[in-house]
């Protein structure tokens, strides 16, 4: 197939020397046509030559190939995926799961995490192989290492976890080079963007990184995530799950798969979190409401939520409390704290978002600010970034774009503002546009000629921007033939491990190195952290 297509694009290779020549040049009668139904492949001659592109994360592998708007697969870690071949032990009717702790249970849904005190690496690769053979042999049907592989990582990667991941790679198959993409960045390509704020609600961290021309130029971090989270839904349902009757609450399934599914589906359907327009026609019932006597008030169906809770046998219907989910997602998440805590760790989502915007430069925030992206498992908790951007506009109103605070400030603020205001020039003279006269042709149409070429900028204010994800934005960087900037050979790993891993830096740089008399101290290796 591959050669078909080879000789329709370029049918004078072989035919050239028996075809008679014409005294005049024409062009190729079996040129080769793209259609609709044509395939959506990449542009090079050989589709087992195109790189495959894997994004890894802690909780699952996403597999696919360049030039495509999706992965071909999802593989998630799971226990399911550990077990022994032949053992279907939990689909026997008698079988009792053993209760854990969701905190203690979540590890084995984990490939590695941030503390490698208690993470096995040796059990890490063998879980690591496994998933990756599956993705070969059941999505992906190509020969496994043949092409080039595009890793997209966290920007933040323990490095006896990355050398444990690239030695499994090059020793199992035969990778001739791997490439490694950060998350955020890709993540801003997905979006069809140079700069950015990516607000990564992970599983095990929140991370916000913004991008600026595809460089880090600021990241913060906090353990209040989806992990968090998941921790504080399996006590509310825990306690749930005491208050049912004897009979029934031992039969009652309480796991791991359980919360998870039941977290999917609630924060699907704005059950995590309320929805603005409900809570602002509740206020505004209540207020008109206000002065009327109290008569009784009934219980509304939808101040619980209704499941079918599945038992050993079948399932059981009970009632969760709307206010207690969102109670318990708003202290997780987005709760403000005070602000005499230092720590990421102990702001909330909304402080860090703002604390991040405000270490940053004006210029560089002013396009950072109107281009933010929400991303990572919490992303999709229905009305989740929302919440996060009223909140941070609302830190943004009080304090401003300024780090100080005190009793006095908002006093001289006020000042200064009004001193500002009163030097100011018009905005038509500040930026040299002049309103036409009255009956001045000429300047009528200089205005109206300056008016149409004038780009339209977009306001400096918080807005949120959709991204088709890491992946997509590594697979149209992969399409694209980019030259990769962190780039691993398979022959220097094995030789030297990490410290092989080269980036290509642009020769114009170099150049401006050797004129200038770059000294030899200077630092020009790559680093996980930036990668940048």
């Amino acid at each position: 197939m591959a050669s078909t297509v080879a000789s329709a694009i370029r049918p004078g290779l072989r035919e050239g020397t028996s075809r008679q020549q014409s005294g005049s040049p024409h062009t190729p009668t079996g040129r080769f046509i793209p259609s609709a139904q044509s395939s959506p492949g990449s542009y090079s001659f050989r589709a087992e030559e195109d790189p495959v592109i894997f994004e890894l994360d802690p909780r699952g592998l996403s597999a696919g190939f360049q030039s495509e708007s999706g992965p071909q697969c999802y593989i998630p870690f799971t226990p399911q995926n550990s077990r022994r071949v032949g053992d279907h032990r939990t689909f026997l009717p008698g079988f009792r799961r053993r209760r854990e702790h969701v905190a203690s249970k979540s590890k084995d849904y984990e490939l590695w995490r941030n503390d490698l005190a208690d993470v096995d690496l040796g059990l890490m690769e063998d879980k690591l192989e496994r998933v990756v053979r599956e993705a070969y042999n059941k999505h992906l049907l190509v020969d496994a290492g043949s092409a080039r592989l595009v890793l997209v990582l966290p920007s933040l990667v323990p490095h006896p976890v990355l050398s444990t991941i690239l030695t499994l790679l090059f020793e199992r198959w035969k990778y001739s080079t791997i490439t490694l993409l950060p998350t955020p960045t890709m993540a801003i390509a997905g979006a069809g963007l140079r700069s950015g704020l990516i607000v990564d609600i992970g599983w095990d961290e929140t991370v916000i990184t913004a991008i600026y021309e595809y460089r880090e130029v600021q990241v913060r971090r906090s353990i209040r995530a989806m992990k968090a989270l998941t921790v504080t839904i399996g006590a509310l349902l825990e306690g749930i799950r005491n208050e049912q009757d004897e009979a029934t609450r031992d039969s009652l399934v309480l796991d791991f798969d359980f919360i998870e599914e039941f977290m999917d589906r609630a924060g699907a359907c704005h059950a995590l979190l309320p929805e603005r327009e409900e809570s602002l026609s509740g206020k505004a019932e209540a207020l008109s409401l206000e002065d009327q006597p109290h008569t009784g008030s009934t219980p509304d169906d939808s101040s619980s939520v209704s499941i079918d809770w599945p038992t050993d046998t079948s399932s059981r219907n009970v009632s969760i409390p709307r206010q207690a989910l969102h109670q318990a997602c708003l202290d997780t998440l987005i709760a403000p704290r005070a602000e005499e805590h230092p720590d990421d760790h102990e702001q909330s989502v909304s402080q860090l978002l703002y604390k991040a915007l405000l270490a940053m430069s004006a210029d560089v925030r002013s396009i950072c600010m109107s281009r933010i992206i929400f991303s990572g498992r919490g992303a999709f908790i229905a009305g989740l970034s929302q919440q996060v951007l009223e909140a941070t506009k609302s830190i943004v109103r009080e304090h401003g774009w300024t780090p100080v605070r005190g009793k006095n400030l908002k006093s001289t603020r006020n000042g200064l503002t009004e001193l500002a205001q009163a030097r100011a020039a018009p905005v038509d003279a500040r930026h040299d546009i002049t309103t036409a006269g009255v009956d001045d042709f000429v300047e009528d149409r200089l205005f109206k000629l300056k008016s149409k070429d004038a780009i339209p900028a977009i306001p400096a204010v918080l807005r949120q921007v959709d991204s088709l994800g890491p992946w997509a934005g590594a697979s149209l960087i992969a399409s694209l033939k980019a030259k990769s900037f962190v780039e691993i050979e398979r022959e220097r790993f094995l030789s030297h491990g990490l410290a092989s891993a080269h980036r290509d830096i642009d020769p114009s740089v170099l150049h401006q190195q050797r004129t200038t008399g770059t000294k030899g101290s200077e630092r020009t290796s790559w680093t996980l952290a930036g990668w940048g």
